[in-house]
């Protein structure tokens, strides 16, 4: 299966299964299939590709990269709709995202990265199965100023 990505100088050719998120991504419900890679191996940056949807590209981390860790528990829906057996199978990810010039410009905050860490992607990895958990109602990104 070749992914093709319009925001990207790269052409995934992916040899392992979608990623499947029964539920789609808040604001992207339609979308249920995509590709997780890297362009380098070193890079604390991933790219999470939908397939189908040559556009729609999320940047992704591990927030344990940022010393970020997590403590929560999984209701049995949850937990049912991942088929996580072992929570060694659980992969956790942020998606970032860079303020634009316009939006500093329109007052929205300074250039940086930015990272929703109130809403991490959920995935089991054995099964390919994902979805972005909602945490609580405080305040849902924490900024990471660039140099």
């Amino acid at each position: 299966m070749k992914i093709e990505s319009n925001r990207l100088d790269v052409d995934v050719s992916a040899s392992e299964r979608p990623i499947v998120f029964p539920l789609g991504i808040p604001g992207f419900e339609q979308v249920r299939e995509f590709q997780l890679f890297h362009q380098d191996e070193k890079d604390i940056v991933g790219y999470l590709q939908a397939i189908g949807e040559e556009g729609l590209t999320f940047s992704v981390l591990s927030p344990e990269s940022l010393n970020i860790f997590y403590e929560f528990t999984l209701t049995d829906e949850e937990q049912a709709l991942l088929q996580l057996d072992q929570v060694e199978d659980l992969v956790l990810l942020v998606i970032a995202y860079r303020n634009s010039l316009g939006s500093v410009q329109e007052g929205e905050g300074e250039l940086g990265v930015n990272a929703n860490f109130m809403a991490p992607l959920l995935i089991n990895a054995q099964a390919r199965i994902g979805f972005q958990k909602v945490l609580g109602k405080a305040e849902r990104k924490i900024t990471i100023k660039a140099d």
